[in-house]
């Protein structure tokens, strides 16, 4: 794996960008599936009307392919320069999963029980206090969790987290697969990929095409993540990638335009209507239109940022440390605050088009105080998936190393088997 992914690119600071634009828009978008109508979520405070739907659908097919692809491309860099042995192999796994896992662990004992709890009592299958519902989820659990999925262990959902759960598992796959991706035949066909157009465009849609054709459910959800992080690490680090991007921004934008706009006139013509239901060919074009959404403006927002955010920002540098630890709390606080806005005695707040703009505040309010706290506590900071304090690695030290992977070991187990 010494030259996966050569020619290297220059360091791309364009993804220190991407990380905060990425962790922003989800965020928002879990805020509106707290309010949207008719989609599925933990908890539901809906608003009349279809407005918000069709603002959402802005981001909604592509906000986890953002994530994807910046996670592929910062691996990529992870492993650069690393001369793959055995031993480093190894011990490269070792430092993904703890990276990985342990903030997962956190993630789904800890913070994730807050949305069960909410889900649980709206739908009225927990008649317990909060109090007692943490000695039931964590001491003796009866029967009150029996229709309950789990995501790892029984009653242990993973929500919102699912992606880390994948992510390690996909970055396993990449390790496996380096040596094939190594070859000089692959390495090849990248950089000629990479540097036209068409290949390129095709690269991308002739997978998620296929994932659409031949998988429904979560299948669809989990091949598309592996897709994209596959690229990202395969392409992220290519000169040609990158200028292939930058030299066709202006298609990019227009062709992504053109969707999003069909998108919208689709969602209200074909999906509002039923006109899906009852007339098959209306039914694959509204498919192929909301594919395209996956993709084109994915590689529209890359090349935007390559060509005007790829230039160091303090400010940025700042914020992306703390975009692993929001996203694994962002979840809980926006579901605990749509709650206890729901449950308040005060009517007013119960209101939805009220309700969404005191999330809309709020939850990022709470989140930085989590954050700040977080932020002093070098258990905490690890915990959360920060690194030590004054920017250190605490995987450097291999008794800490040791520790976290026998912690989250049984984890692994479980994830395998």
């Amino acid at each position: 794996m010494t030259h996966l992914n050569k020619p290297q690119a220059s360091r791309l600071h364009c993804l220190d960008w991407l990380r905060v634009i990425a962790i922003a828009v989800l965020v928002l978008y879990h805020i509106g599936m707290v309010y949207v109508p008719e989609w599925g979520y933990h908890f539901k405070n809906p608003l009349n009307g279809d407005l918000l739907q069709s603002f959402m659908l802005l981001t909604s097919p592509w906000r986890m392919g953002l994530l994807w692809l910046v996670s592929g491309m910062a691996f990529a860099h992870m492993c650069k320069g690393l001369d793959l042995l055995r031993l480093s192999t190894i011990r490269l796994a070792i430092k993904r999963s703890n990276q990985i896992l342990l903030p997962l662990l956190v993630g789904i004992l800890f913070i994730v029980p807050i949305q069960l709890f909410a889900e649980m009592k709206q739908t009225g299958d927990m008649h317990l206090g909060f109090s007692d519902f943490v000695y039931a989820f964590y001491v003796q659990p009866q029967q009150y969790f029996a229709e309950y999925a789990s995501g790892i262990w029984p009653r242990v959902d993973v929500n919102h987290l699912w992606f880390l759960r994948s992510l390690w598992g996909f970055s396993m796959v990449l390790i496996i697969l380096s040596p094939v991706l190594n070859t000089q035949f692959i390495q090849a066909s990248i950089t000629w990929l990479a540097s036209r157009v068409v290949p390129l465009l095709l690269l991308f849609i002739a997978p998620i095409v296929a994932i659409e054709l031949f998988f429904e459910g979560e299948a669809v959800r989990e091949y598309y993540g592996f897709v994209l992080l596959l690229l990202g690490f395969c392409l992220g680090m290519q000169n040609g990638f990158w200028h292939t991007l930058t030299k066709y921004l202006k298609l990019l934008c227009l062709l992504s335009a053109i969707a999003m706009l069909a998108l919208q006139i689709g969602f209200v013509v074909i999906w509002q209507g039923g006109l899906h239901q009852t007339n098959s060919v209306l039914n694959v074009l509204i498919e192929c239109i909301y594919v395209a959404n996956k993709i084109l403006p994915l590689l529209a927002i890359f090349a935007l940022a390559h060509r005007f955010l790829n230039t160091p920002n303090n400010t940025i540098k700042q914020l992306n440390p703390y975009v692993f630890p929001l996203y694994i709390l962002h979840q809980s606080v926006i579901i605990l605050v749509a709650y206890l806005a729901t449950t308040s005695s005060i009517e007013v707040i119960q209101v939805p088009e009220l309700q969404i703009w005191m999330n809309l505040l709020l939850t990022p309010v709470i989140c930085a105080t989590l954050l700040f706290f977080i932020d002093k506590v070098n258990v905490l900071r690890v915990g959360f998936g920060m690194r030590f304090k004054n920017n250190l690695d605490p995987y450097k030290n291999m008794l800490t190393r040791s520790i976290v992977f026998i912690i989250c070991l049984p984890m692994i187990i479980r994830l395998i088997t």
